[in-house]
C-alpha cells in the first residue's frame, strides 16, 4: 500500500463492520496493520468470555477450535479431580482385599476341621491377595499425587488458551473485517443470536459430557445398545442376498469376464516364464538404458540378479504379469476417461466423485465387493487392481488438458484444424508432462494393490509377503520386501525416463 492505514481512513468501514465498540477496533486495527507494539495488547472481552465472544462476533472457526480445547480441559480437570485417574486401581484394591479375607476365613475353617495343609495353603494364598492389594493402593496412591500436578499443568493450560485468545482475538477480528470487505456476505457486527445458539452447543456438550453417566435415562439413551447388533446382523443377510441375486442372474456375464482376464494373464505369464532369465534381464536392461540412461541400467540388472538369485524370479514374473494386465487395462480405461473430462465440464462433474470415491476408499475395501462378484484367484486380483489404479491417469490427464492454454487452441482453429486434429496435435502432445505422471502413478499403485491382491488367491510376490506375516518371519519379509521395492524402483525409473525424453 502507498499509504499508511491511517491516511486511507477506514473508520467508517470498520464501524460498519463492528457496529459496537467501533473506536477500540478503530485503534486496535490500526495498530494491527501498522505492526505497531500496541497490537500484543489483550481483549480483556476475548479473555473472559473466550469462545462466546468468538461466535458472537462470527469467529466461529476459532469458536470450535477454542471451545473444543476448552471442553477437553475442563472434562480433564474434573476427571483427575474426582479421582478417575486411580479409580480402577483403587476398584482392584478393594476387590483383591475382600478375596484376602475370604481365603482367610476359608483357612480358619480349614484349621477347626484339622485339615493343616489346606489351611496353610490358603492361608498363603490370602497373604499374596493382600500383597496385591496392597501394590495396586501404592500405585493407585501414586497416581493420585500424579493427578494433582496434572491438574495444575491443566489449569495453567486453560488459562493460556485464554491468554492467547485474548492476543489473537483482535488478530483474528481484522482478518475477518479484510475478508468482509471483499465479501460483504461474511459475518460482521456482534449478534446476541450467534452467542445464544453456540452457548447452547457448549452447554449441551458439557452437560452431556459430564454428568451423562451419572443420569440413568441419559446414560441408558448414550449408551450402544446391544440390539444394534441384531441390526447389523439383518442388514448384512440382506445384503448377503442381494450380492447371491446379482451373482446368479449375471453369471454369463462374470464367467466371460473372468475368462477374457484370465487367458490374458496366462498368455503374459508364459511369455515372461518362457524366456530364460538371462535373456529377460539382458533385455530389461537394455530398454533401461535406451530410457532412463546407465546408471538405471546397472541398478537394473543388479536389481534383476537380486531377484533371480533369491528364488523370486517366477513369483516376480507372476506379479509382473498381474502388474502389466491391469495396467494395459487401467490405462486403456483411465485415459480416454481423462480426455473426456477433460474437454467435457459436464462429464468431470460426472465422473469426478466416483473418481474421489474410487482414489479414497481402502485398498482392502474393494476386495469385498470383488470377491462377492467373481470368487477369489488372479481375475478378481486383476480387476481390483483396475479400480484402484485408474482414478490418477485420468486425472492427471484431464488436469493436463485442462491446462492447455486457450490461445494455442485458437491459433490451432484459426489454421485450420479440426477438433480431432487439435486434440491429437496441439493438447495431447502439450499435455503429455502431466498425462505420464499418471502413468506412473497409475502403474506403481497397480504394483501396490497387485501385492495386496494376494489376500484373494491373486498370487506373486504379495503371497510371499503374506506368509511373512502370517508366520512372523522377519527374514524372509525383509528379503520379499526387498524383492517388491526393487520392482517399484525399476518401473518408476523407466517411467521417469520416458517422461523425460517427452519433456
Amino acid at each position: 500500500m502507498t499509504r499508511s492505514y491511517r491516511e486511507q481512513d477506514w473508520s467508517s468501514s470498520i464501524a460498519e463492520f463492528t457496529g459496537v465498540n467501533s473506536s477500540y477496533y478503530q485503534g486496535k486495527f490500526a495498530d494491527l496493520f501498522e505492526g505497531s507494539r500496541a497490537r500484543l495488547r489483550p481483549n480483556w472481552a476475548a479473555a473472559i468470555v473466550g469462545p462466546l465472544w468468538a461466535a458472537s462476533r462470527g469467529l466461529f472457526g476459532a469458536f470450535l477450535v477454542a471451545g473444543l480445547v476448552e471442553i477437553a480441559l475442563v472434562i480433564g480437570i474434573v476427571f483427575l479431580s474426582t479421582g478417575g485417574l486411580s479409580v480402577d486401581n483403587m476398584s482392584r484394591a478393594q476387590s483383591l482385599e475382600k478375596l484376602s479375607e475370604a481365603r482367610l476365613t476359608q483357612a480358619n475353617d480349614e484349621r477347626q476341621k484339622g485339615n493343616e495343609a489346606a489351611a496353610n495353603q490358603m492361608q498363603e494364598l490370602s497373604k499374596s491377595l493382600a500383597q496385591s492389594a496392597a501394590n495396586e493402593r501404592a500405585v493407585a496412591n501414586d497416581k493420585a499425587r500424579a493427578a494433582t500436578m496434572l491438574i495444575v499443568s491443566t489449569i495453567a493450560g486453560l488459562l493460556g488458551l485464554r491468554a492467547i485468545f485474548a492476543v489473537a482475538g483482535d488478530w483474528l477480528y481484522s482478518r475477518q473485517y479484510m475478508r468482509w470487505r471483499r465479501d460483504r456476505a461474511t459475518p460482521s457486527r456482534r449478534s446476541y443470536q450467534r452467542v445464544v445458539a453456540c452457548g447452547l452447543l457448549l452447554v449441551i456438550i458439557y452437560v452431556v459430557a459430564l454428568f451423562g453417566a451419572k443420569v440413568p435415562q441419559l446414560a441408558s439413551t448414550l449408551a450402544i445398545q446391544t440390539n444394534t447388533s441384531e441390526l447389523a446382523g439383518i442388514t448384512a443377510t440382506a445384503l448377503d442376498r442381494f450380492f447371491t441375486s446379482i451373482t446368479q442372474s449375471g453369471r454369463s456375464i462374470f464367467d466371460a469376464i473372468t475368462g477374457s482376464i484370465s487367458a490374458l494373464v496366462a498368455s503374459v505369464e508364459s511369455l515372461l516364464e518362457g524366456l530364460p532369465w538371462i535373456c529377460t534381464i539382458l533385455v530389461v536392461v537394455f530398454a533401461a538404458w535406451l530410457l532412463a540412461g546407465s546408471g538405471t541400467a546397472a541398478f537394473t540388472g543388479a536389481g534383476l540378479v537380486y531377484l533371480a538369485l533369491f528364488g523370486f524370479w517366477q513369483k516376480s514374473m507372476v506379479t509382473i504379469a498381474l502388474l502389466g494386465t491391469a495396467a494395459v487395462l487401467a490405462l486403456s480405461i483411465g485415459i480416454p476417461l481423462g480426455i473426456i473430462c477433460g474437454k467435457s465440464p459436464r462429464a468431470y462433474r460426472i465422473f469426478r466423485p466416483m473418481l474421489d470415491l474410487m482414489q479414497t476408499m481402502p485398498a482392502f475395501i474393494y476386495l469385498v465387493p470383488i470377491i462377492a462378484f467373481f470368487g477369489i484367484g488372479k481375475t478378481p486380483g486383476v480387476l481390483a487392481t483396475i479400480i484402484f489404479g485408474m482414478p490418477p491417469v485420468a486425472r492427471l490427464t484431464a488436469l493436463g488438458l485442462q491446462q492447455v492454454p486457450l490461445s494455442i487452441r485458437e491459433a490451432a482453429v484459426a489454421f485450420g484444424a479440426t477438433p480431432w486434429q487439435s486434440l491429437v496435435k496441439v493438447e495431447l502432445p502439450l499435455a503429455m508432462p502431466s498425462i505420464m505422471a499418471g502413468i506412473n502413478q497409475t502403474i506403481l499403485m497397480c504394483l501396490s494393490m497387485v501385492v495386496i491382491a494376494s489376500l484373494i488367491g491373486a498370487g506373486g510376490l504379495g503371497e510371499d509377503v503374506l506368509q511373512a506375516l502370517q508366520f512372523a518371519s522377519v527374514g524372509q519379509g525383509f528379503l520379499v520386501g526387498a524383492a517388491v521395492l526393487i520392482c517399484a524402483i525399476i518401473l518408476d525409473r523407466l517411467i521417469q525416463g520416458k517422461r523425460s525424453n517427452n519433456q
